[in-house]
This record gives structure tokens, sequence and C-alpha cells, in this order.
């Protein structure tokens, strides 16, 4: 007896199979191809949504998390499922490309990522700018000598992290938000370079103009009570405490000659709880003692 005519059908079929896995790879892959082709598309379609965000608004935020290599891995990925350079995919802004493009997507993300890095380096850098800013979005020159010290010791870092990104093909011209917020003015490494070099600038020399001014206030203050014939530990408190009201018993101000023969100095403080009445003793000019004493605030404090 013979077969059915089908039964012989199939099997032909079935034996075709390994033979048509063996010529098309697509074939023989099946659904896992066409999976791995899906998320390499969705993968540069994230990417290339990276590049247009910043592209359009400056801001980083969190999207350059993935490092460049990943990018590239998924270009390999979707090239050996299978995808050819005219077939298309839906980038970060929604636009139909083809593949071919996918390399130069991670070229782009590759160049900004440095930047990105670049950006959050100096951003702390650039709040320190910022709160030693006046209104007018120059350096404050009320700010004390030893302030700006501090400042262009933080800020002094930020040239040599600029020259090394931009000597790494980090773009010089890419404008961004410096401190990553949509309403930042936009600048670009250039811009920022120069805004760090003149607050290095200014602060040193405003340390310096500090010091110097500093330095003529004590030596006009040791001129103006030297003529009274006060020195030692005397003139020592009232070159620090001179600026303000220096008051005697009774915690009446004391002025001219009184300076030198008080036998006390006072100085009033007060916390949330209290008055405090600092009293400094001398003997000549020489300091002998330093108590303070607390009075109820809701009561009255006396110099004595």
């Amino acid at each position: 007896m013979h077969p059915p005519r089908f039964t012989v059908r199939w099997f032909a079929a079935a034996a075709a199979l390994p033979l048509l896995a063996g010529l098309d790879p697509r074939v023989a892959r099946g659904d896992d191809h066409e999976e791995q082709a899906r998320e390499a598309k969705i993968a540069l379609a994230g990417f290339s949504s990276s590049v247009k965000d910043v592209t359009a608004t400056g801001v980083f935020g969190n999207n350059f998390y993935n490092e460049p290599a990943a990018c590239a891995a998924a270009v390999a990925s979707g090239t050996a499922a299978g995808l050819g350079p005219t077939d298309p995919f839906l980038d970060g802004a929604g636009a139909t490309v083809l593949w071919k493009r996918a390399p130069q997507i991670c070229a782009d993300y590759a160049r900004l990522f440095g930047l990105g890095k670049t950006v959050e380096a100096i951003r702390p850098m650039f709040e320190t700018i910022r709160a030693f800013s006046g209104p007018d979005g120059k350096p404050d020159p009320s700010v004390t000598g030893d302030a700006y010290r501090a400042t262009v010791a933080r800020v002094t870092p930020c040239l040599a992290i600029i020259d090394k990104a931009i000597d790494a093909s980090a773009p010089a011209d890419v404008p961004y938000a410096p401190f990553g917020n949509q309403g930042d003015t936009l600048i670009t490494l250039t811009d920022a370079r120069k805004v760090c070099s003149d607050y290095l600038s200014f602060g040193a020399g405003a340390a310096k103009a500090d010091d110097a001014k500093a330095a003529g206030e004590v030596s006009a203050l040791k001129t103006k009570y030297g003529k009274l014939g006060i020195a030692g530990d005397r003139l020592e408190y009232l070159v620090k405490w001179g600026h303000k009201p220096v008051l005697g018993k009774g915690c009446v101000e004391l002025t001219g000659k009184a300076l030198k023969t008080s036998a006390a100095f006072f100085d009033l403080g007060q916390d949330d709880l209290a008055w405090i009445v600092y009293k400094t003793q001398f003997k000549g000019d020489k300091q002998v003692k330093y108590t303070q004493k607390r009075f109820r605030k809701d009561g009255d404090y006396s110099c004595k």
C-alpha cells in the first residue's frame, strides 16, 4: 500500500527546512532576530532622544547616564540581527530615519557625553561664582579677602577641567545650561572658561585689595590711639573692636583720653534668653582679666 500523497509532501517540506535555515539566518532565528532588531532600534531611539533634548534645551539632566560604548553595541547588535543601511527606524523625535544614520547618532552622543561630564564637574564652581556675585551678576566687592581666597581655591580647577575636556574633543561651541535648569542663560565651554578666568582674576585682586584696605584701617587706628599714649593689650583691643562703641562704667561710651585711663572696657551682647555683658579689665595697658555676666532679657543690665 502506498502512503497518502499529503504525507509525502509533509516529509519533503520538513526535510527542506534545515536547508532553508542554513541559507538564510533570518529563517533560523525567527522571532529572536526580530526581537534583537527591535531592541536595537529602541536603543538608538533613546540615544537619539538624548542628543535632541540637549541640542534643543541645553539641559543634560539624566540623558547621558549610558556610556557611548552602549550605543556602539546597539548598532552592532542591530546590524548583526540583519538591519541594513536602508532599514527604517524612529529616532528620538519620532521621525523616520534609516539605519545608516545610526553610527552618526552614536558619534553625536559620544561628543555630547564628554561635554555633559565636564558640565557636571564645573557646575559646583559656577554655583560658587553665582553665590559670591552681586545683583548685577558681577563679583560682589563687599566680600572679605579671606572669603575670596577660599572661593578662588574652589574655582581654580575650572580652567584645567575645561581645557582637558576640549583636548579630548568635547565640543566648545555647544550651548548648555550651566546650572542644569530650563531657565538658565545658555553658555558654551568657551564662555564658561572666560567666566572662570574672569572670576579668578577678580577674586585674587579683590582679596589683595581687601587685605590692603584692612591693613590701612589697622594702621589708622594704631595712629589714632597711639596719639593718646595707648599701647599693648589695650591698643590691640581698640584696634580689633574700635569700630564699634567701647563702653566704660555705667555702660557709657568712652572717648578720647578715657580710652587710655579706664580700668575696664565693656561690650554688650545677647542671645535668645539674656543680655550678656563682657568685661575686659586692664592694669595700665596690660589686660589682666576677662569676664562675662548674663542678665535676664525681661530685666536690665549693668556695666560695673
